[in-house]
Order: C-alpha cells, then structure tokens, then sequence
C-alpha cells in the first residue's frame, strides 16, 4: 500500500481508498454496509470515489427512512 485515504459522507465513515501501486491505480474499500455494491471497485481518483459514494450513500439513507 503507498497511499490511503478516509472517505467520509455527512460525517460518517464509510470507507477508505487505496492507492496500492505506483500507477495511481485507488480501489474503494466499503465499510459501511450501504456501500457495499463499491467494494473493490477501481477508482479514477479520490474525487471521484467521494462522488460515488456520497450518492449512493445518500440515496441508501433516503430508502431507509422511507421505508420507516
């Protein structure tokens, strides 16, 4: 591992991007359930990581209290 980094949405953590070679190449790590379909994916950069996961975790968060 060279490089990682917290990813945090509306102050929750909810995974970490690895930047494991030299390459630049960053792979999402899920911590948080809601974001498990992003586990192991292959990111273009932290921004875009960010962007993902604060979508789908927003639209997770969305469903659940719909759904109370």
């Amino acid at each position: 591992m060279i490089k990682s980094e917290i990813v945090e949405i509306d102050g929750v953590f909810v995974g970490v991007v690895i930047q494991s070679r030299h390459d630049g190449t960053r792979v999402f790590r899920a911590i948080h359930e809601w974001l498990s379909p992003l586990n192991g994916q292959i990111m273009a950069s932290l921004q875009d990581a960010r962007m993902l996961a604060a979508g789908l975790f927003r639209r997770q968060r969305v469903a659940a209290l719909a759904a109370a």
